[in-house]
C-alpha cells in the first residue's frame, strides 16, 4: 500500500455501498411507477379511453417530465397499465380455480365471472386498451391483446397438462385459446359499447352464462378435433375420454 493513501472499506472494494443505492433507486423507481399507473387507471376510469398524458399527470400529483423520468415513452407507460390490468385479471381468476378437481364448467365460468367482473369495474381502462385511439398505442395496443392471451394461454397448458397422459396434440390446445381470446375480446367490445353513454347490452349475469357457453363450444370443438369427449360436469381428469370413431 503506498504511504499515506487509506485503505479502501469493505464496501468500497466489493461495491456494495454503490449496489445498496442502485438498489434503492430501482425500487424508488418501482413505486413511482405503480404510482403514475394507479393514477392512469383512476384518471382513464374518470375521463375515458381519450384522457391525455397532462391529464394522468394532474391526478398523480406530477408534471409530464416527471412521468418520462420513469416511462421511455408514452407506449411504455400504456404498456404497464395493460401488465397491470393482466396481473389484477391473473390474480382474480387464478385462486378461484383447481384445474385438478374443478369440473371444466366451473372453471370455465368462475374464469369468465372473474374477468367480466374487472370489465364492469374498468370499462374505461378496457376500452382504451382495446381501442388504441392514439397513435402511440399502435403497437401498444398489441401488446396489451398478447398481455391477456398470455392467460389464455396459461389456462390451455393448464388443461393439456392436465390431460398430458392422453397425449394429446398441444398445437390443437394453443389455437383453442387464441380462438378463445379473439372471441372474448369481441364479445367485450360488444358488451361494453364505444362509450360509458351507451348501456350494456346484456345484464352482467347474462353476458357471464353466455360467454361461458361460447368458451365451452371452443373446448368442445377442440375435443372433437383432439378426438375426444368432455363431460364439462366432472374434473377433468374423469370427465375426458377417447372417442368412439376417431378418424
Amino acid at each position: 500500500m503506498r504511504r499515506g493513501s487509506r485503505p479502501r472499506s469493505a464496501d468500497e472494494s466489493t461495491g456494495v455501498k454503490v449496489d445498496a443505492r442502485s438498489e434503492r433507486w430501482r425500487e424508488h423507481r418501482k413505486k413511482v411507477r405503480s404510482e403514475i399507473v394507479d393514477a392512469a387507471f383512476r384518471a382513464i376510469d374518470a375521463q375515458g379511453p381519450e384522457v391525455s398524458l397532462r391529464e394522468i399527470a394532474e391526478e398523480a400529483g406530477t408534471a409530464k417530465p416527471k412521468i418520462y423520468r420513469h416511462f421511455t415513452d408514452k407506449s411504455d407507460l400504456f404498456q404497464a397499465i395493460a401488465q397491470r390490468m393482466r396481473d389484477m385479471l391473473w390474480g382474480a381468476i387464478f385462486p378461484t380455480i383447481n384445474i385438478s378437481t374443478d369440473p371444466a364448467r366451473a372453471v370455465i365460468f368462475r374464469a369468465v365471472e372473474q374477468y367480466v367482473r374487472l370489465v364492469d369495474e374498468h370499462p374505461n381502462v378496457v376500452r382504451f386498451l382495446m381501442q388504441g385511439r392514439f397513435a402511440e398505442q399502435t403497437e401498444s395496443t398489441m401488446r396489451a391483446l398478447n398481455e391477456g392471451r398470455d392467460i389464455t394461454l396459461a389456462m390451455a397448458d393448464m388443461f393439456s397438462n392436465e390431460l398430458h397422459e392422453m397425449e394429446l396434440d398441444s398445437a390443437a390446445f394453443e389455437l383453442a385459446a387464441f380462438a378463445t381470446f379473439g372471441a372474448a375480446a369481441s364479445a367485450t367490445d360488444w358488451w361494453l359499447g364505444s362509450d360509458d353513454a351507451t348501456p350494456r347490452r346484456l345484464p352482467r349475469e347474462k353476458f357471464v352464462d353466455y360467454l361461458t357457453t361460447i368458451m365451452m363450444g371452443s373446448i368442445n370443438g377442440t375435443c372433437e378435433i383432439l378426438g375426444v369427449r368432455i363431460d364439462p360436469d366432472l374434473p377433468l381428469h374423469e370427465g375426458v375420454q377417447r372417442s368412439e370413431h376417431v378418424a
